[in-house]
Formats: structure tokens, C-alpha cells, sequence
């Protein structure tokens, strides 16, 4: 049955357009000015689809910030607005039933084109299954790809890929995934693939790797599946991973998997189709931890950074980068000085003084509560946290704490300015873009069940 109310969608933007454009209205020009790019038109071969999940425009804009503070100039993201012919759009992200998306009802309405309610993954509300966008590419002789710092089974990665009533059913989504035949699965969640379904993955051409040295020494032409899973649960967070020398020797950046990827899928005649998600952003909203988020945040740009060397090889590709919602809502708060900081006099003079203050912070939350810290008062958890995050509490506030969680995000955004609405996800207008061949499909507002079939048609693969 047609969705009529996205048919009238989009024909109200055309009409928007062409009225805007008659009546001389300048940004309607300039948006079509970018679209019109002779890079922006044609049929994309490749597409490689980037999720940063639980993102907000807070998120992006601490990250770029606190790279431009360590002297590492802007952003690989924000300078794509500055050096390509991107097309950037708003995206509403609900589910079938929530102004809230939850990441499987998010990621399946990119993966199947349809809204489903939060939990599910690709199953209507009257319990039929969307066919996803794997099966169709797979059908059209393309290939498909999955990578992500969280379970490879988590709810993004299945979104594109699986059917299942729950997302919370890994294991199955797991021997679903070698069923229907993903060639490149990169990620954590090993506690999900047991002895025997690896062993089945093996027999069934996989190369299966463990470690990022594993991962490294995989041939460079060589075209067989690949099964990635470097951890049993979620990767670690990237700034444990920067810190903590055995995590960086055991385990691929979110970067390293993008590349390995790539180079699985690329010189495929018909193309291919990859998914890379920076999954942690979401856990680092969810847990409040400021550090955590622009860490994971940055590393998410370092993987951008790895599609933009693959497309001097491969330019006939399409890349979307965008978020599936947000989460957490965080932000940068102007901080007033106050007497006894040391802060110079000024109305939100203390901002960025305060915001260097994140430099100082070299491990997450959840590394501190797995490694002890969480049970400490008094004394030894000011000694832990000026270990881990260089700030010193003060002896009144080291008697008021008790314990990390009660602490920490008081503690954080009095210091930094750095603060969250909740530990959930929210329901605003979130980030998109795209840029390569095929990205003059999208318009600058989009529902996010309105992408699959755009990317289709970006792929010349309309009505598949």
C-alpha cells in the first residue's frame, strides 16, 4: 500500500522549491545552487552510510571544539560544510510509535523504510517483516557491510541487516546475519557467537579475526567474508582505549575497522553498501560522561577521515553521515566566574577556561566503576579522580561525595560547563548530510524513513 503522506511530503518540498525560487527567496537558490553540483548528481556505485549514534548538535560541537583546543585544527565533519558540495538537511527521527526513537526503531526505518515501534527491529506494528536493505542489495549483486564500537548485533547494525521481534535477541541476530550472508561484520560481541556458530561461520567461507592484529594481517586482495568481534561486549570507549595500553594493542579503532572494510569491499564490480557506526557516543549520553562522548565523538571523525582517503580510490561513491537521535542532551553552558576559581572577571568569562578543564580527563565513568573507583569516599576518591580527570575536590566537597555516581556530573558541569538534559535519548531535529554521487536526492528536511528509498534511488536500485 503507497504511504501517501510521504508522497505529499515530498511534493510539497518540490513546490516549496520552485515557489521559493520564483519569489527570488535567496536561501532556496543557494540550497539548489549546492545540489545542482556536478559531483552531487549521476548514480552512486558505493554508498557508505555513517551513524553517529545518540548524537546532538551539542556532541558535534564539543568535539570540534576540543580539537581545536588540542591545536588539531576543526573537525573532519564541520569542514566538509567548508570544502565539499555537501547537502545538508535536518532529519526527524520518531518511531511508529513514539516522538522518541529507540536505536532499532531508528535504524530499521533507514533499513527497511518503514517505521516500527521502539524494541523491534524491522517488524511492523501488525507483526509483518520489512524486507531490509541488505536483502535488496544483495539481490542487485552488491555487497554489504556492518561495522560498529558496539556488539556487531547491536539494534544499528541489525537495523539494516535482520528481522526480529526484539532487538535484545542477539545470538539470533547473530546466526541470522550468516543466513543471509553480510560479507563484512566488524565489532564487538563475542559473547554472541558461540564455538559453533563461528565454526559455521568458518565453513561457510568467513576469514574470522579477534584481534587487531588479526585484523591487520588480512590479505589485501583477498575477497572472502569477513567476521570481526574484538571483544565480548561493546568496544571499550575510546578514550580507555588512548589510555590503557593493553586496549590499544588487542583492539581496532573504529577507523582501522573502516579501512579494513573498505579494503574487503572495494573493486566490486556491481558495488557495495557500508554501514560504519560510532556506537558509543549513545552509551557516553546515557551515562553522562562529558570525556567519554567527545572522545568517541572524535573518533567517529577519525573514520570519516578514513572514507575520505577511500573515495581518492573510488570517487563513485555516495557517503551519509548523520545520527540516529540524540541522547542526553549535552551541552556547553556559559560559566560566570565566581570568587576563589582564579577565573578573569566577565560575563561568561569562565566558559573556556573551564572547558579546558575536560583535557585533563583520560578515563570513562565506566572504566572508573569497573576498576573500583565507584565504591571510594572521602580522600581516596579524590585521589582516583585527580588521576583520572586532573580535578581536585575540595575538602567540603570530598565530605559531600559519596561515591562516584552521586559526584560526578554535579562535579563535571560546575567544572567544565559541560551539562545533560537526562540519561535518555531525545526527540529533536538531528543532523544529515550527504555528498558524492547520488546525494542530490535528499531534501533538506527529511523523515528518517524516507532515506532507505532515497538511497535506493541514489543507487539507480528505485523500487527494489
Amino acid at each position: 500500500m503507497p504511504n501517501t503522506s510521504r508522497t505529499n511530503r515530498r511534493d510539497f518540498l518540490r513546490a516549496s522549491v520552485a515557489t521559493s525560487a520564483l519569489f527570488g527567496c535567496e536561501a532556496a537558490l543557494s540550497s539548489e545552487t549546492t545540489r545542482a553540483s556536478t559531483g552531487n548528481r549521476g548514480k552512486a556505485k558505493n554508498v557508505i552510510f555513517m551513524v553517529s549514534d545518540g548524537m546532538n548538535h551539542g556532541a558535534l560541537s564539543l568535539a570540534r571544539q576540543f580539537r581545536e583546543l588540542e591545536g588539531r585544527g576543526e573537525t573532519l565533519w564541520t569542514r566538509l560544510y567548508r570544502e565539499r558540495p555537501v547537502v545538508r538537511a535536518l532529519a526527524e527521527t520518531f518511531s511508529a510509535n513514539s516522538c522518541v526513537t529507540d536505536s532499532a526503531a531508528a535504524a530499521s526505518a533507514w533499513g527497511g523504510g518503514q517505521r516500527v515501534n521502539n524494541g523491534s527491529l524491522n517488524i511492523l506494528p501488525d507483526g509483518s517483516q520489512v524486507k531490509t536493505l541488505h536483502e535488496k542489495l544483495a539481490k542487485s549483486g552488491r555487497r554489504t557491510g556492518l561495522v560498529t564500537t558496539a556488539t556487531v548485533t547491536h539494534a544499528t547494525p541489525a537495523g539494516f541487516a535482520a528481522n526480529m521481534p526484539s532487538r535484545s535477541d542477539e545470538a539470533e541476530i547473530a546466526a541470522q546475519y550468516l543466513d543471509r550472508r553480510v560479507d563484512v561484520l566488524l565489532g564487538g560481541g563475542r559473547k554472541f557467537y558461540s564455538p559453533e556458530l563461528i565454526g559455521r561461520y568458518r565453513a561457510a567461507g568467513y576469514s574470522v579475526v579477534e584481534s587487531s592484529g588479526e585484523l591487520a594481517k588480512i590479505p589485501a586482495d583477498s575477497s572472502e567474508p569477513l567476521l570481526g568481534i574484538f571483544y565480548e561486549g561493546h568496544l571499550p570507549y575510546s578514550i580507555d582505549h588512548l589510555n590503557v595500553p593493553d586496549l590499544r594493542a588487542a583492539i581496532p579503532t573504529l577507523a582501522e575497522m573502516t579501512r579494513a572494510a573498505l579494503q574487503r569491499l572495494e573493486g566490486v564490480p556491481e558495488g557495495f553498501f557500508l554501514m560504519v557506526e560510532g556506537a558509543r557516543i549513545d552509551h557516553a549520553g546515557h551515562a553522562n560522561d562529558a570525556a567519554a562522548s567527545i572522545h568517541d565523538q572524535l573518533a567517529f571523525d577519525d573514520a570519516i577521515g578514513a572514507v575520505l582517503e577511500f573515495l581518492e580510490r573510488e570517487p563513485d561513491t555516495l557517503v551519509v553521515i548523520t545520527t540516529d537521535h540524540g541522547c542526553g542532551g549535552i551541552q556547553m553552558n556559559g560559566i560566570n566566574p565566581t570568587p576563589g576559581q582564579g577565573f578573569a572577571p566577565g560575563i561568561y568569562a569562565a566558559s573556556s577556561q573551564a572547558f579546558e578543564q575536560i583535557r585533563g580527563f583520560n578515563r570513562s565513568v565506566e572504566w572508573m566503576k569497573q576498576n573500583g573507583v565507584n565504591g571510594l569516599s572521602g580522600p581516596p576518591l579524590g585521589e582516583a579522580l585527580k588521576l583520572h580527570t586532573g580535578l581536585e575536590l575540595s575538602g567540603e566537597e570530598l565530605k559531600a561525595a559519596k561515591g562516584l555516581k552521586s559526584t560526578w556530573t554535579d562535579l563535571v558541569a560546575t567544572r567544565t560547563g559541560i551539562d545533560w538534559t537526562s540519561g535518555n535519548h531525545t526527540g529533536e531535529l538531528v543532523e544529515f548530510c550527504a555528498f558524492g554521487p547520488g546525494s542530490a536526492v535528499f531534501p533538506a528536511l527529511i523523515r528518517n524513513d524516507e532515506t532507505h528509498d532515497l538511497v535506493l534511488q541514489a543507487m539507480d536500485l528505485a523500487g527494489s
